[in-house]
């Protein structure tokens, strides 16, 4: 009877184990990324954090493996579990605020050792060790436990699905954190049960197997960096595919939770006992990706699309996969398992610490995703692969003059082709021909990607009629400072998005562009108090190109809030923009999270707050959330005003801002203007959506005046607070589509009157 409860209870405490690990990660993740802003950089850091504190687990389980017999290894087990109970419920620590102008890498690093380092650890270290006991039971599957592997795959795979579709629409955090504490003590109870089942077959002390294989082959220190190697290169392409898809959209668990599931996804497929895809065939597929990957270098619609997003993810996909697949295939004989799981998990290891660490340091761009993606196209076919062609000289002369035609492609493109609509799609189909045609060999068409990706890295090369004056990165992402001699303005680049510009013609530079120009709603409040005596106190979240601070006024003062050290330096320099040194309203910067350093504001003290915040294209959620509001309206003065730039690609976000503001009873309007050219200039202005709250009713009056309506509200969305918020109910622009399609019939209306007066 007991025979038969062995797998049930091990399968269990081993599917535990690994749920309760993965779950942590996007949990406490949330937990801290309002502190740092909403940064992708966030999870690249955790992600470090993790796979070292797996490692550190993994190194535990193997040394005390080698050192203890299963008896004194379980007590240890079992009394390390108990000590953490100390640490839970899982809370950031109280009073933890990021350092305003230093790098947060280790401030975030020390508080996630400090809150959730030790369960972490030890739970790291169960898998190895559960299996290990398991082996000296007297099952009859005890000579092979790796079986169990697949349990804890099912768990982690089963935790990462769960957090984003369940846990974070069902729960808020706290209710999370209680909910993983539980299991936590669950997991306890099963480690006991564990215990107790193998107690009288194992021993305290260690001894050597007799029947170690003494023919096992030693292993060399080629094959131990080959095991490194193609751990390294699935980690960091996991991280760098992240960074890739969160920085348009948002840093969230969502889009961290694909990724990793991904990732976890690949163990599965290598490590089963059947083999689904060979290695050819992996290489094969990974090269019409990468193909495919090429050609959407070369498209004119956004470099966020789904689609391009999709295909970002299939590639990573298989690459992982790909490179998992030889992996498995160099594991050395069952005498150095440890060693290989354990240089395995510091290949991955390694992975984050080159993504979060190394390469912010040494890249002004986001190198690393495709650098690593040139890495694992030169992984393919493992270096064995018949020619493609029999007759060597017939190949010599086709292999050369593809590499020729490739050359060409890439010399026409940027020269010319960077943004013509006819001429980018034709190149980028030469490209994806030739790159098919070497498909099948593995050094040409490596060299051939790179070649692409040094010349025309994606988001990086910008074409002859744009030049990059500056680029730098840190914390909080990549900034460009970019000029465009078609129209003649300068830019600041965040990521992918364009986060101001000024016109280079001195003429216009203090014309107000972009989203901030006359025709934007903005300019509508900025009437109002235009209109309005006395001192006034304006507050913006969000610096970029500080091109507000050319709605001046007398007795009008300026405090702008930032958290990116790099865009001060750039807004303040004159070579670069002058709004600031020109425009002539005075005004202070205070650097630090907008929303923790606004609250450090007397209250009552802005006649007006702007929440112009973007992380590239995305808005940091916890400037959205009830309690962020709530913190806003106290720091405005009686019939003050609050306004939210929501405009962006993605997400919906009107509605949500709409069910907060009825929420806490404020009236809460909105506005979405149309692009366009400036008539005379020839300078640009963006679509632009804007959301207002206010209850002062005569400034509610002027809005209606001004073709601002009731912000739209949709009954299966609801207000976002510090501990819940659900993205997947906001992806996609429905509200803007509805006031695009309301600004139609509207300008159908006005046309049909002008001609029933002619």
């Amino acid at each position: 009877m007991i025979l038969r409860l062995y797998v049930p209870v091990f399968a269990l405490t081993l599917l535990l184990s690994a749920a309760l690990l993965f779950f942590v990660q996007p949990m406490f993740s949330k937990m801290i990324l309002p502190l740092l802003g909403g940064s992708p950089q966030v999870w690249n850091t955790a992600m470090l954090f993790f796979q070292v504190a797996l490692l550190a687990g993994y190194a535990y389980a193997h040394g005390t493996s080698r050192l203890l017999g299963v008896r004194t290894q379980s007590l240890l087990h079992i009394f390390l579990l108990l000590c953490f109970i100390a640490v839970l419920p899982l809370t950031l620590p109280e009073g933890a605020i990021p350092p305003a102008e230093q790098d947060p890498t280790l401030w975030q690093l020390s508080v996630m050792a400090l809150s959730v380092g030790g369960p972490f650890f030890v739970l790291a270290a169960s898998a190895p060790m559960f299996q290990r006991w398991f082996a000296v039971s007297d099952h009859r599957d005890a000579h092979n436990p790796y079986f169990l592997y697949g349990a804890s795959n099912l768990g982690s795979v089963s935790a990462l699905l769960a957090y984003p579709v369940l846990a974070e629409p069902l729960l808020n955090l706290s209710q999370q954190s209680n909910l993983w504490m539980f299991g936590y003590f669950a997991l306890i109870i099963c480690a006991v049960c564990s215990a107790l089942m193998v107690w009288p077959k194992a021993s305290f002390f260690n001894h050597v197997h007799a029947h170690l294989n003494n023919n096992a082959q030693p292993v060399t220190w080629r094959q131990r960096a080959e095991w490194i190697v193609l751990a390294f290169i699935p980690s960091s392409l996991m991280l760098g595919v992240t960074n890739f898809i969160t920085t348009d959209i948002a840093s969230m668990p969502l889009l961290w939770v694909i990724p990793l599931t991904l990732y976890i996804g690949t163990f599965i497929l290598v490590f089963s006992r059947k083999t689904f895809v060979s290695n050819d065939i992996l290489a094969i597929v990974q090269g019409v990706l990468l193909a495919l990957f090429a050609l959407s270098l070369f498209a004119t619609k956004p470099a966020h699309s789904f689609s391009i997003i999709f295909l970002h993810l299939l590639l990573f996909f298989v690459s992982a996969w790909m490179c998992h697949s030889l992996l498995v295939s160099k594991k050395p004989h069952a005498a150095h398992l440890t060693e290989f799981y354990l240089l395995m998990s510091l290949g991955g290891a390694l992975g984050g610490f080159f993504n979060a660490i190394i390469a912010p340091q040494i890249f002004t761009y986001v190198w690393e995703y495709p650098l690593v993606l040139v890495a694992s196209a030169f992984c393919r076919f493992g270096g064995q692969r018949t020619p493609l062609f029999p007759d060597e000289r017939r190949k010599n002369l086709l292999y050369y003059a593809g590499v020729v035609c490739f050359a060409v492609i890439l010399a026409c493109f940027y020269l010319w082709g960077t943004h013509s609509k006819v001429l980018s799609p034709i190149l980028g189909l030469g490209c994806f021909f030739v790159l098919v045609f070497y498909i099948n060999t593995r050094w040409i068409f490596a060299v051939l990607v790179a070649c692409l990706v040094l010349v025309h890295p994606p988001g990086l090369a910008l074409g002859p009629s744009v030049d990059i004056l500056d680029s730098s990165r840190n914390f909080f992402g990549v900034l460009k400072v970019v000029d465009s001699r078609k129209p003649p303005i300068r830019m600041l680049m965040h990521g992918t998005t364009n986060h101001g510009i000024q016109s280079t013609d001195p003429q216009y530079r203090l014309e107000r562009l972009s989203y901030y120009s006359k025709f934007s709603p903005l300019a509508d409040v900025f009437s109002y108090f235009d209109a309005r005596d006395g001192q006034q106190k304006v507050s913006v979240l969000g610096l970029g190109t500080a091109a507000t601070a050319c709605y001046t006024k007398e007795g009008r003062f300026f405090d702008f809030f930032e958290i990116d050290p790099d865009v001060v330096k750039i807004a303040e320099d004159p070579k670069y923009f002058t709004y600031l040194s020109d425009c002539g309203s005075p005004y202070q910067i205070i650097l630090g999270d907008a929303r923790l350093k606004i609250s450090e504001q007397l209250d009552h003290t802005y006649d007006l707050i702007i929440l112009d915040v973007f992380s590239s294209d995305n808005i940091p959620i916890h400037l959205l959330t009830a309690e962020a509001i709530r913190i806003y309206q106290s720091k405005l003065k009686n019939n003050g005003v609050l306004l939210f730039h929501i405009s962006n690609n993605y997400l919906d976000l009107e509605p949500v801002l709409a069910a907060t503001a009825q929420m806490i009873d404020v009236p809460s309007f909105a506005r979405v203007t149309g692009g366009g050219k400036i008539e005379g200039i020839g300078l640009p202005y963006y679509p632009s959506h804007w959301v207002i709250m206010s209850s002062a009713d005569d400034f509610l009056s002027y809005l209606r005046d001004q073709k601002w309506s009731e912000s739209l509200t949709s009954p299966s969305i609801r207000s976002w607070s510090d501990h819940y918020s659900n993205i997947l109910s906001v992806i996609g622009n429905k509200t803007i589509e509805k006031r695009i399609e309301i600004l139609k019939e509207e300008k159908r209306a006005r046309d049909k009157m002008q001609q029933e007066v002619h």
